[in-house]
């Protein structure tokens, strides 16, 4: 396959400084997907939809594309589905500051305008932040030249695919460059055609891959690639523990992925229980400066397991992890002191952590049907491509651990990938964004919300207008029926309700679930605020996993709460469906409750069945409805419920009760440290500033450094 000299990007109008970086990095020539990206025409302002397996170095051709319309004086925008790959991006790409550029970051604060990101010239962002930019408008927008998609095979997702395909059918509309990457589209050509872009669709990898399936009947895993059968022997209760330990025994560092949370855990502790006569294999020094990173988990039960684990060479990863906690596995594992890491399939999505040998589940526990059904082979693709570490491996193995027979588990290895298909025509997703589309001045009456949707791949793949008018003009009369729009005449207009919710970023049936659970007279309690906030579809949507038998313990609590006007009454007890979310949103809002009133999050995670992730995912995205209703509130003239809401917003960030949210807006005195001052009679910033540092020096957990801060951040703020 044809390779380009990277000494041959100067003449493509790159300056020296680029190709030197380059070299810097290690990369003398363009790989085959590289180069023929190049060939068909990246760097001449075409679009371009790059396919090609993880690994294999998609982000480069994005990084060409953005540098190229920077030399133009234009702003290049990356954008990724979740907030860890934009961390790891920013930081991959700094190392463009070399060249004079500025590298930005914005992956929340919706309605934040974000004037300042103009001033960087590539900006990494997530789908939702760079949508509610998209809405907000600021005026460096107009400079935009380039936008790099990471993961485009996402625009199938039910969650994330109708905000990243919004964002494409409106670039497609202005004169800006789309690039699209994936490992994973099984109709690379329609999605090229749809974006009007050039398609790079290569098999290739630098590093090969083979891929196996372990044969129960023989107890060997068998590689189709070259025929080679690996016996397992068997030592411990499962083929993927026992296939684990034998890999380590041959000098392989493996990633198992495990089909839910629970097992990660059991299975890292099973193992590390057989690895101490490997013990010559860790390496102590590096080992020791994990678990002393692992000191600054807010969890003791998180400290204490994964402490346990890594002095064996072991670990395990999931969103109910803190942090903390995943930054110090993902460390330990790339630099070789973990030598497995037992993980559920997010990680395949999300952080780039390769294995020499990567073990992979093909069924999932599907609670509708109550029965094991296989996975897609795009998620088994994708848990696959994390096999074989560039410069480290001559070849990654994936290997299939249960599959019933040899021919289950090759349907997976030979399997075509599914076609994306748009998850836009959601009522959901279409109240979102024709909302939108209103708000912003985009389209002001039903043809021109047609002509937006028309450039969509929801209206490629279904493309009946009639059909689509239909189910269009029947949101619009839904958000007119919520105040949101008004239509008269054929002409559409949003109401200031309306605006708000749009810039909130809040879905209108959220704020419809606000309004209509308003108590009639006098200012709702917090309990009641909270259990309307997870009540909402947006909460719900990514709300952590409580299971069903804790759900139903507070059934009784819920109902007598409900009698005394606690919390909103379940008006529609006949509907199983909204009743059970009625009840799960009163052990949601219970469970945050605990988080404002302190209670540590061992106690949390103990009660609610949940990880320390699990309670930021779901604080964070509670603080973020609850500051965003609070504008809402606003905007109705409700002026002290808005104050409530703002108020508990913040409580949520911290986690803590009203009297602390002073003392918690100086960086490093969180929860704890500010009860510790109050209950030392501390309560404002005013009495902190008052405080001997010899008395502060005393208090458990104010070393010299926290303390030298707080009196910096003190007289920054004039308060010394």
């Amino acid at each position: 396959m044809k390779k380009i000299n990277v000494e041959k990007l100067e003449e493509y109008g790159f300056p020296r400084k680029v190709v030197d970086i380059l070299l810097d990095r290690g990369i003398k020539e363009l790989n085959p997907i590289q180069s023929l990206a190049i060939e068909k025409g990246l760097l001449e302002n075409r679009n371009i939809v790059a396919t090609a397996p993880t690994a294999s170095g998609k982000t480069l051709i994005g990084e060409l594309a953005l540098i190229r319309h920077i030399l133009r004086r234009e702003i290049g925008v990356y954008l990724v589905p979740l907030r860890a790959l934009a961390s790891e991006k920013y930081e991959e790409f700094k190392i463009w500051e070399k060249l004079g550029l500025r590298i930005g970051i914005s992956t929340g604060d919706y309605e934040s305008p974000g004037e300042y990101l103009g001033r960087y010239d590539i900006i990494v962002a997530t789908y939702e932040r760079f949508d509610s930019l998209l809405r907000l408008n600021p005026s460096w927008i107009k400079r935009i030249g380039c936008v790099v998609v990471d993961e485009l095979h996402l625009i199938g997702d039910p969650e994330r695919g109708p905000v990243l395909e919004m964002i494409l059918a409106r670039l497609l509309e202005d004169d800006i460059q789309i690039v699209g990457l994936s490992a994973t589209i099984g109709n690379p050509h329609e999605l090229a055609e749809w974006l009007r872009a050039e398609l790079v669709d290569l098999p290739w990898r630098p590093v090969g891959l083979i891929e196996g399936v372990y044969d129960r009947r023989t107890k060997t895993i068998v590689f189709y690639h070259n025929g080679v059968r690996e016996g397992v022997r068997h030592r411990l209760g499962h083929p993927a523990l026992s296939i684990a330990l034998q890999s380590i025994e041959r000098g392989m560092q493996v990633l198992v992925f495990v089909n839910n949370r629970r097992k990660t855990e059991e299975w890292a502790l099973s193992l590390a229980d057989h690895m101490k006569l490997l013990a010559h294999m860790i390496d102590r020094g590096r080992m020791g400066e994990l678990i002393e990173m692992l000191k600054d988990s807010p969890s003791r039960n998180e400290r204490e397991t994964l402490s346990y684990l890594i002095r064996h060479g072991v670990a395990y990863h999931h969103a109910g992890l803190s942090s903390v906690a995943r930054r110090v596995v993902e460390k330990g594992f790339r630099d070789r002191v973990i030598r497995a890491v037992f993980a559920t399939p997010t990680l395949a999505a999300g952080v780039n952590l390769p294995a020499r040998r990567v073990l992979v589940f093909t069924k999932r526990y599907d609670p509708r049907s109550r029965r094991m059904r296989g996975i897609p082979v795009f998620e088994y693709k994708q848990m696959a491509g994390r096999a074989g570490r560039p410069q480290y491996d001559p070849y990654g193995e994936a290997v299939i651990y249960d599959a019933s027979s040899l021919n289950e588990g090759l349907k997976y290895v030979r399997g075509r990938l599914e076609p994306v298909i748009s998850a836009l025509g959601s009522d959901r997703s279409l109240r979102i964004h024709v909302l939108s589309l209103i708000a912003t001045g985009r389209a002001n009456t039903i043809d021109e919300i047609i002509k937006v949707f028309s450039k969509t791949l929801f209206h490629r793949q279904y493309g009946s207008i009639h059909g689509l008018k239909y189910r269009l003009e029947d949101i619009i009369r839904s958000l007119a029926e919520w105040d949101m729009v008004t239509w008269s005449r054929g002409r559409l207009q949003a109401t200031s309700l309306g605006r708000t919710t749009t810039v909130t970023y809040l879905d209108p049936l959220s704020v419809k679930i606000f309004r209509e659970n308003l108590p009639v007279n006098g200012l709702p309690g917090v309990l009641w605020i909270l259990h309307i906030i997870t009540m909402t579809p947006d909460y719900r949507r990514s709300r952590p996993y409580i299971p069903f038998k804790l759900i139903e313990k507070y059934e009784w609590e819920a109902r007598s709460l409900a009698e005394d006007g606690v919390i909103p009454e379940p008006d529609r007890l006949e509907e199983y469906e909204y009743y059970y979310v009625w009840l799960q949103g009163y052990v949601h809002a219970k469970m945050l409750s605990d988080w404002i009133n302190e209670l540590k999050e061992d106690d949390i995670s103990e009660e609610y069945g949940v990880g320390p992730g699990d309670i930021y995912s779901a604080r964070d995205t509670a603080s973020w409805i609850s500051g965003s209703l609070s504008h809402i509130a606003k905007t109705l003239g409700l002026h002290r419920l808005s104050r409530e809401l703002e108020k508990l917003s913040m409580r949520l960030e911290y986690g803590v009760r009203e009297d602390a949210l002073q003392l918690v807006e100086l960086e490093g005195i969180g929860r704890v440290r500010a009860r510790t001052l109050i209950n030392n009679g501390i309560r404002t910033l005013k009495d902190l500033a008052k405080t001997p540092r010899e008395k502060l020096l005393k208090l458990p957990g104010f070393g010299p450094r926290i303390v030298d801060s707080i009196y910096d951040q003190l007289r920054s703020r004039g308060i010394i």
